[in-house]
């Protein structure tokens, strides 16, 4: 698996996990890019993950589908929070995944785009995983 080929074109949302406030790790699925090896997101400025990424940036992430054959990119690395990028990465979150950008949901989401602010991440170590040879021939239920 090309690497940097597979994160620059997938649709598939990144899972952010971090520390929450309690000392616990949790989850979160954000839209992103890959760009010069690293990942950007846009939330909004109040969301939890932006409090929590504030108090620790380390983080761990994987871009991978649900479904078989099992492949993606994980790893961890620091976030770094970008008051100024948010709107502009925003915009571009939009073109790729909603490629329809008249849509109520663009639409939606650039009217709250002045409480956007941008989380970059820049890997520390990065895995990719492939098991489409070993699960050659497998029927895949997709209404699991």
């Amino acid at each position: 698996m090309n690497v940097n080929e597979y994160l620059t074109n997938s649709l598939i949302p990144i899972r952010l996990a971090c520390i929450n406030t309690e000392g616990y790790p949790i989850t979160m699925s954000l839209w992103y890019i890959y760009l010069k090896e690293k990942f950007l997101c846009a939330t909004g400025k109040n969301s939890r993950i932006i409090g929590y990424l504030s108090s620790n940036p380390k983080c761990g992430f994987e871009v991978a589908s649900d479904l078989p054959p099992y492949q993606g990119v994980r790893g961890w690395g620091n976030a770094k929070l970008d008051k100024v990028r948010g709107v502009e990465i925003l915009d571009v979150l939009i073109r790729k995944y909603l490629r329809d950008q008249e849509s109520s949901l663009a639409d939606f989401l650039r009217k709250r785009s002045k409480n956007e602010m941008a989380i970059e991440i820049t890997p520390t170590s990065i895995f990719s995983y492939d098991y489409t040879d070993r699960m050659r021939g497998i029927i895949v239920n997709k209404n699991l």
